[in-house]
């Protein structure tokens, strides 16, 4: 095959990936929109205003510091799972990886979610990581938070809390729920045996890799560190739920909090809509609706939410603007930002 032949069968192929992301963009702009759409004829827009001007700005400025908060144990959590899959990677200091988890948190914001792990797995490679730990532990970091995730919201559902029956839902949510943790319990006890069956085939290798880094991981020394610090992040998104609600005059049990906290982040991970815009407001919205919240309210109270995550990723903005992240070099003059004078730089060499 001539080199011009497969020159444009490459643009070809690029050109096709292009319009399919555009296509799926516009797909999810359009999920966004139709739910606002249907919200917009179930309130008022007088209501809504005077419903914005009653808030309580102590409370909403409190719940966006406690997100940020969560920007350097996002990065204490994702340093863990790095040491345990390069030990090279131990000498990205934990002010390079914060600068780069908060980087990562805004660009999540502002692009789809998986363009933003894309992110965050390109500006720690420049920082001196492989590619393959990188990605790696940019999947695991993020399969952990759903995994606890799913873990909190079948504990809430279990909690004594009026919000619990979902609308008539609860039973399959927590049959939902538990079959994921079942399966992923199961997976994780079983990876030993499944490894060996994964490598043999060439185009499971990679999720052979992956299987065994997980395994390694959430049973190494290194999980009760992961683990707690996910936990901790969980319990800051419901205080901030819980400050939220304080903010509007809502009186939310911490309960409450929680299985509006699941309910609203389990939302945002469906990859349907823009960073969950839109199908977000919709659940709240209905889900409050069957214990007499107006609609006005609960629609004020999941934009208020997603305006506290935004908010509280712009500091990732100003990083991206003041810190340097410098690829890594092998020649031994300079080290990029973030790794010690005796670096990965010169290890590599």
């Amino acid at each position: 095959m001539s080199r011009s032949l497969i020159d444009d069968r490459d643009a070809a192929s690029q050109r096709h990936g292009g319009f399919g992301k555009l296509a799926l963009f516009a797909a999810k702009l359009v999920v966004t929109g139709a739910c606002f759409w249907y919200i917009s004829h179930q309130i008022d827009t007088r209501q809504l205003r005077s419903a914005f001007s009653t808030l309580e700005f102590r409370w909403a400025t409190f719940a966006i510091l406690v997100v940020m908060l969560q920007i350097p144990l996002v990065a204490v959590r994702w340093r863990s799972i790095l040491e345990a899959l390069a030990p090279s990677a131990t000498r990205i200091t934990p002010i390079a990886i914060t600068a780069v988890t908060a980087m990562a948190m805004f660009f999540s914001q502002v692009l789809p979610s998986v363009a933003g792990e894309g992110v965050r797995a390109w500006l720690v490679v420049r920082l001196g990581c492989d590619w393959r730990s990188a990605v790696t532990s940019v999947v695991i970091d993020r399969a952990v938070g759903v995994g606890l995730l799913v873990v909190f919201g079948f504990i809430a559902l279990l909690l004594p809390s009026g919000l619990t029956a979902l609308g008539g839902y609860r039973d399959l949510v927590l049959i939902t729920y538990g079959g994921l943790l079942l399966a992923g319990g199961v997976a994780l006890a079983l990876a030993p045996v499944l490894v060996p069956l994964l490598a043999a085939w060439r185009y499971s290798r990679w999720l052979a890799m992956l299987a065994a880094d997980t395994h390694r991981i959430l049973l190494g020394r290194k999980s009760p560190v992961i683990l707690a610090v996910g936990c901790l992040i969980h319990v800051l998104t419901i205080v901030a739920v819980w400050s939220l609600g304080r903010a509007q005059g809502l009186a939310l049990p911490v309960t409450d909090a929680a299985v509006l906290f699941t309910v609203m982040l389990g939302v945002t991970i469906v990859p349907i809509s823009i960073s969950g815009w839109g199908l977000r407001e919709l659940a709240v919205v209905s889900l409050l609706a069957y214990h007499g919240v107006a609609p006005v309210s609960a629609l004020l109270f999941s934009v208020e939410f997603g305006l506290t995550l935004a908010i509280a990723s712009l500091p990732g903005a100003l990083t991206w603007l003041l810190y340097p992240v410098a690829p890594a070099r092998s020649d031994g003059r300079s080290h990029p930002p973030g790794l010690e004078s005796t670096g990965m730089a010169g290890a590599r060499e």
